[in-house]
């Protein structure tokens, strides 16, 4: 071997060896139902196993988890559930018909009482202690940072106030949203459907409902979102909101407009930081809806009240599901990323403890 090439091989030796870019889906997990069983697996759907085993046939309708991915909130067919991940049995939770938040500490789960035709409650989670709480359930927050306090709409605005003393409130909006209130995780902005206008034309200024996002700071100065879209969750570190709007799944920036939609997809949740969204779609990769799923987000226009006292503010799709992972980062025409290609429900992109 000549002199030179052992020049060159000695340079090759040296030089640094760059690391191929890390598979962000690889990092992920993700939580599925499919059968009578709940899945995790990473964000490629590789590494499958076994979180719970479900009721036969109830519908999982959606999954929701605390910031640090440490507890599991689950609504199996209408009835909410609970579990420590890592733990193996869903249990249930004395919660009335209708939305429940699990707070970002998961220390416990704010729902409707039970009880009562109107009115909450909280429920220890360690404790298993049920406090009842005289305020509207839905789009109602337990914030737990930096101070524990609850946030809630009613006829007069929105307001907020801590647990123990619901009389020392404060009005942070005067306007309360005709529906789809949804505040962030740390209280400081929220979105809701509000009457408003818009154009048709350069000067013609026609009525509409619109979904707009505000402050809570209490001035309520609103700024116009997705037209007719409907919130599903927020991430967890409060930047981008998860959004349905009609037959297209969107992230939403919180602040500065910013946007992202696939059309032909249903969203069910969203990375912590908001650069995924986990959407179900068709098994054949299509983007078409079915006539019947066109004809309920017609309905669900018209009506134009879908969420307003649910469980889940979007219903599932039917028919043969897959999921993907949808990627904020990117251009436009970036089509989402198969996760796995049989699911029988909501999935959950869960915080890594």
């Amino acid at each position: 071997m000549t002199v030179r090439a052992l020049a060159v091989m000695a340079m090759l030796a040296a030089a640094p060896v760059h690391a191929a870019p890390p598979d962000e889906l690889a990092a992920a997990s993700v939580i599925f139902a499919r059968g009578d069983t709940l899945y995790r697996s990473d964000g490629r759907g590789k590494q499958e196993t076994i979180v719970a085993t479900l009721p036969a046939k109830v519908v999982v309708r959606a999954l929701r988890s605390d910031a640090a991915g440490n507890v599991l909130l689950a609504d199996l067919g209408g009835k909410w559930h609970w579990m420590a991940v890592g733990g193996s049995k869903l249990v249930p939770l004395a919660c009335g018909d209708g939305p429940a938040q699990l707070a970002e500490d998961g220390a416990c789960v704010l729902c409707r009482n039970p009880k009562l035709a109107s009115g909450s409650i909280l429920i220890n989670l360690k404790t298993n202690q049920v406090t009842p709480v005289a305020i509207p359930t839905p789009g109602a927050r337990l914030i737990t940072t930096p101070a524990r306090k609850l946030v809630w709409t009613d006829a007069g605005g929105v307001w907020t106030a801590p647990p123990a003393d619901l009389r020392h409130k404060t009005r942070v909006a005067a306007e309360a949203p005709l529906r789809s209130f949804i505040a962030s995780p740390d209280g400081t902005r929220a979105f809701g459907t509000y009457n408003d206008y818009l154009y048709e034309g350069a000067r013609k200024k026609v009525p509409a409902e619109l979904l707009m996002a505000f402050a809570l700071d209490g001035t309520g100065a609103r700024r116009k979102a997705v037209q007719h879209g409907v919130p599903i969750d927020w991430s967890h570190d409060g930047q981008y909101l998860l959004v349905q709007d009609g037959s297209a799944a969107c992230l939403v920036r919180a602040t500065g407009g910013q946007y992202k939609c696939w059309k032909g997809f249903t969203a069910v949740s969203l990375a912590p930081d908001g650069s995924y969204a986990l959407v179900l779609g068709n098994r054949d990769g299509s983007r078409q809806k079915s006539d019947k799923a066109d004809d309920d987000d017609k309905a669900a226009e018209d009506d134009g009240d879908s969420d307003s006292d649910d469980d889940v503010p979007v219903p599932l799709p039917t028919g043969e599901l897959a999921l993907y992972a949808a990627k904020l980062a990117g251009p436009y025409s970036l089509a989402p990323k198969l996760v796995t290609k049989v699911v029988d429900g909501a999935a959950l992109w869960l915080p890594k403890p």
